[in-house]
């Protein structure tokens, strides 16, 4: 998930680090960032929650379409 890795670089921390705050294990978390494991709803609610600015969109799953209702 090259979106959450920049954004953890952006800020500057160490997947480790992210890691500790998550409450997650570090391999864990280098899977989540290198699309092989999917996010917990739990893990998830985490993140919104120490990391408020972060679009939660990206954990969306790829294979589902995103609808918006356009303002008319």
């Amino acid at each position: 998930m090259e979106i959450l890795k920049n954004f953890r670089e952006s800020i500057g921390k160490t997947q480790q680090e992210m890691a500790d705050e998550l409450q997650i294990s570090k391999s864990y978390y280098e899977k989540i960032e290198n699309g092989e494991r999917n996010v917990s709803r739990e893990l998830i609610d985490r993140i919104k929650t120490k990391y408020p600015i972060i679009d939660l969109n990206i954990f969306l799953n790829k294979n589902h379409t995103k609808c918006v209702k356009k303002e008319t």
